[in-house]
């Protein structure tokens, strides 16, 4: 047993046998990993390790965290950290720590990740929307005009087959203490372009990588005014982003020789293309004066005004600071005169100053979160909400029936404090329908209007159309704004990420869609680059404790990838595979209710006209017993008398792009206990004119019962027929064919009930549902009835509007 067992150690030890080295087995591997990612306590994982026969009988390596660790430790890096001490003109005393890694080498792991290897792409692309080629389209940052343009500057003077690797850099600040304390974090995030947006998006991908950790110091000196500590701050942040990313100038002129996933050797250009921040790292990043738009040169006071101003560049920039430098003798003179031209005061070399084919005013994007949920959105609601009674504002969002996606204030919106943005989100799919009867009709328009431009701005793919709706919408509320002065809301619209909105055309063009370049994307990783590591940390002298935490998950993680790709017997294999853009269904493999009776289902669904609707479904089917020889509906016999009911499935629309749609959860719920019933509505097929957008050959149906048949009859009777899952919907009214004048949504009723209180409805297979939908009840003039609420107001009301903002997706396919 011994000899066994010193036998399996050399063979775990040598690197051409073991897959799995520096592990001794997978078995050892899969503990560690387990030991790395899920973060139990060391000592509890020492007293684990510490139980008689465990690791013997597991045959492991280890014996302790601090021998995982070691061998952890040996695992190449992706990229070795390195720190510095910053330290300001003037103040050589005062240390400032950085921790980061060589951008270059961050780009090269990325490039050569065998994973990525078949979505990585090298160059740019034009794609068009017609044969004629007049019309281009942008999604990917591949489609759009900056990697075009960067690819011929860098092969003017180089040889043919220079790769860009477009460099997507972000910062931000974010809190690591919750409740007591001010520790913060200033992580510096980079991922490129090469990678499709869908990768870059996921953190399990990995696709986006932590670069560095800014120093959040605190400027200490009894003799520095408010004022200049600020000035100060901001040259360090300058300073600190030199020191890091000065191996971008010499790679993005020269070139680096990198070595692919795909196994080719390329000279690669790490050329920096956008820089993600919201507006406070916009101002500091191109140092301009706080208030104006980094952008362009539009003066604070004209940021109202729907024209376009000249375009800064990195030439008037530094330019502005040339001339200030040589027509001033101090400090406060040149940053007065610098302030004087709306730049920043307090720098004079900025970080990007030598950068290669590099604009950071053309860098920066329009980030959806902050300035259109954060900043826009947060704006008109204030508006909206001083414009109409706040209290019947609260009643309306709490009345909302419930919807896949839509979140249900119960206790409204005014009492909320430190609304994120998911939550202004949420306030979005339900704030016109709330406006609708109450406001004027300017007002509306133009709420509406910048909605519009919300939704539409998020779209994953744009063509010269869809930005010219863009441009309507801007254009739509900019003729309506009046409304908000007249009514004394407003003064003027000179606010900074009002303005911002006239640039995302540009930006769309350049880089792609925004999804490519959303905040939203680098703030979810906080989570697993800041917050995690400091709550794995001790709270004292956390930053080394961060970087080593930070640095075993990568090591873990690029192991992973290593031995899946050294297991790999072949190319995936596509058979069978399904279509991302296919309608798709997932059920419960056991009912909810199972044998239930058809009467009890009728009672607890409310449901009155099922077993009609069922008798006329089956009879379309096939042909059913009659009652004395009778023929017709009412004289059917059913051979059955019990169903299996479901109360929810998942639903996957057929995708309108490229990737999958999102999944919607139906629901079919009968009251039970303190629970409330709900029963969902969606768009059905009615007619071989449907489409996927559009509601033209659809109807909206409430679903009051999903159920399937027994399988007994479904063999016994009808031979042909498969024991597919069937719906019970009630029906509202045909949709008219127009929208609404002014908030464009389309209006259904609910027919009223017949003698035995059941209402038209039908039996309806899972193909013919396109997607579920949201109602809006419409509200009217008058303050809502004081008795209806979110769970009966479907019930309640009898007009309601179709929401074609409850998603992205409702959006882009209803209207």
């Amino acid at each position: 047993m011994e000899e066994e067992h010193a036998s399996d150690h050399e063979d775990g030890a040598n690197p051409n046998t073991n897959p799995f080295f520096p592990f001794s087995s997978e078995v050892d591997w899969r503990v560690a990993r387990w030991a790395v990612e899920e973060g139990p306590g060391q000592k509890a994982f020492d007293r684990f390790l510490a139980i008689p026969e465990i690791k013997e009988r597991l045959g492991l390596s280890f014996d302790n965290t601090r021998g995982i660790r070691k061998i952890v430790d040996s695992i190449p890096p992706r990229a070795p950290w390195k720190s510095a001490n910053i330290s300001l003109a003037g103040d050589p005393g005062q240390k400032h720590l950085v921790q980061y890694r060589d951008p270059v080498a961050l780009i090269s792991s990325l490039l050569s990740n065998p994973a990525h290897a078949s979505s990585m792409v090298y160059a740019p692309k034009k794609v068009y929307t017609n044969s004629s080629k007049s019309k281009r389209a942008y999604s990917e940052m591949w489609t759009g005009k900056w990697w075009h343009a960067v690819q011929v500057c860098i092969s003017a003077g180089l040889p043919i087959g220079s790769t860009v690797a477009p460099i997507i850099i972000s910062t931000d600040k974010t809190q690591l203490t919750q409740f007591s304390g001010s520790k913060q974090a200033y992580p510096i995030y980079l991922t490129i372009g090469n990678l499709p947006r869908s990768l870059r998006r996921r953190p399990s991908e990995h696709a986006t990588m932590l670069l560095g950790y800014l120093s959040t110091d605190k400027i200490i000196s009894s003799k520095l005014s408010k004022e200049e500590k600020r000035k100060k701050t901001q040259r360090l942040f300058h300073e600190s982003m030199r020191h890091i990313l000065k191996p971008l100038k010499d790679a993005g002129q020269q070139g680096v020789e990198m070595i692919c996933g795909d196994g080719a050797v390329r000279r690669v250009h790490p050329i920096l293309a956008c820089y993600v921040a919201d507006y406070p790292e916009q101002i500091l990043v191109t140092c301009s004066k706080s208030g104006t738009c980094p952008k362009c040169r539009c003066r604070n006071q004209d940021l109202g005004d729907p024209e376009t101003s000249p375009l800064r560049t990195k030439e008037w920039t530094t330019g502005i600071m040339s001339e200030a430098r040589s027509e001033t003798t101090t400090d406060r003179e040149y940053s007065r005169y610098c302030m004087n031209h709306d730049v920043s005061g307090a720098i004079q070399e900025p970080f990007w100053q030598d950068f290669p084919f590099c604009d950071i005013h053309i860098c920066i994007t329009p980030d959806v979160l902050h300035q259109l949920y954060q900043g826009v959105f947060k704006h008109i609601l204030e508006w909206c909400t001083s414009m109409m009674d706040e209290k019947e504002l609260d009643r309306r969002i709490r009345s909302f029936p419930p919807g896949c996606g839509v979140r249900i204030f119960k206790n409204g919106i005014s009492t909320l404090s430190q609304i994120s943005g998911t939550e202004r989100k949420n306030m979005a799919k339900v704030l016109l329908g709330c406006l609708v009867g109450k406001l004027p009709e300017a007002a509306i328009l133009a709420v509406r209007a910048l909605l519009d431009f919300i939704y539409q701005a998020q779209n994953k793919t744009h063509d010269d159309d869809t930005l010219a709706y863009l441009t309507e919408a801007l254009d739509l509320f900019h003729s309506n704004k009046h409304v908000f002065i007249e009514v004394g809301i407003r003064d003027d619209f000179n606010i900074p990420k009002f303005h911002s909105l006239l640039h995302y055309i540009d930006s769309i063009r350049l880089f792609g869609t925004t999804d490519n370049y959303n905040t939203e994307m680098f703030e979810r990783l906080h989570i697993d680059f800041a917050k995690e590591g400091w709550r794995a940390s001790n709270h004292r002298d956390e930053r080394p404790q961060m970087v080593s935490w930070v640095e075993r998950q990568e090591k873990m993680t690029s192991f992973d990838c290593y031995v899946e790709w050294r297991n790999r017997s072949g190319p995936s294999s596509v058979a069978g595979s399904v279509s991302l853009t296919s309608f798709a269904v997932k059920m419960a493999k056991r009912p909810a209710a199972a044998s239930q009776a058809l009467q009890v289902v009728e009672l607890r669904h409310s449901a009155p006209g099922f077993t009609k609707e069922l008798k006329r479904y089956l009879l379309r089917q096939s042909t059913l017993p009659q009652q004395d020889g009778r023929p017709g509906v009412q004289n059917s016999i059913l051979p059955f008398n019990h169903i299996d009911v479901y109360y929810n499935l998942k639903l996957r629309p057929v995708s309108i792009h490229d990737e999958e749609a999102p999944w919607d959860i139906l629901k079919a719920l009968p009251a039970e206990g303190t629970k409330e019933a709900r029963f969902d509505t969606i768009i059905a097929i009615v007619s071989e004119d449907a489409e996927s957008t559009g509601l033209e050959g659809t109807r909206i149906g409430r679903v009051k019962i999903i159920f399937r048949l027994p399988k007994s009859f479904a063999q016994d009777i009808l031979s042909p027929w498969r024991n597919e899952p069937l719906l019970y919907v009630e029906w509202f009214s045909p949709l008219r064919s127009t929208a609404g004048k002014n908030h464009m949504m389309y209006e259904v009723n609910k027919p009223p009930a017949r003698v035995d209180g059941s209402r038209p409805g039908a039996i309806l297979s899972l193909k013919e549902i396109r997607q579920t939908c949201q109602l809006i009840p419409r509200f009217g003039r008058e303050d809502i009835s004081p008795d209806w609420c979110s769970s009966n107001v479907l019930d309640k009301c009898s007009s309601f509007f179709v929401n074609n903002w409850a998603s992205l997706y409702a959006y882009q396919t209803i209207w």
